[in-house]
């Protein structure tokens, strides 16, 4: 598959202090939740590991979380979504809420692929997060390193400027 468009949500994505994934498995490392995770720990990002409704336990040297709403200082991480669309919706809607809750909701979410649906993009439009949820199609793991390339190339051409 090739790579997805680069968007200005993707950089503004991985540009957070921190990052979270929700997956179902997580601790299988053929399974895409793991590789997610790994990926992140392999650029020596800080990330947070939650498996929904299971008993917490380590993975990949982290404590798992249960619930989404558990991961600390929400406002500057980044979370990937890789699960059933059908667990998804409720996690994007506690995730953000309505009313809205800016101190409480996270950057921005990532739907890895197969993890959205039309319902997760209908509630996006509602509550007006098109600029802070991906999906559709784009993958951090296939997509990540290149966008992270071009965050690079824009704060060295930033930097010359005055």
């Amino acid at each position: 598959m090739s790579p997805s468009p680069v968007t200005e949500s993707m950089k503004y994505f991985l540009k957070a202090e921190k990052f979270a994934v929700i997956g179902r498995t997580m601790n299988d490392r053929s399974r895409w939740d793991n590789k997610i995770l790994r990926w992140y720990q392999q650029r020596n990002f800080p990330v947070t590991a939650v498996r929904p409704n299971k008993p917490s336990e380590e993975v990949e040297g982290l404590s798992l979380l249960t619930e989404a709403t558990q991961i600390p200082d929400l406002p500057s991480t980044s979370i990937s979504i890789i699960i059933n669309p059908l667990v998804g919706i409720g996690i994007l809607k506690s995730l953000y809420p309505t009313p809205p809750d800016p101190n409480r909701e996270p950057r921005s979410i990532w739907f890895q692929p197969g993890a959205d649906s039309a319902e997760i993009w209908e509630y996006v439009k509602q509550r007006g997060l098109e600029d802070r949820v991906i999906g559709k199609g784009a993958c951090v793991y296939r997509d990540g390193d290149g966008i992270l390339d071009l965050i690079k190339d824009g704060e060295k051409e930033g930097k010359g400027k005055l």
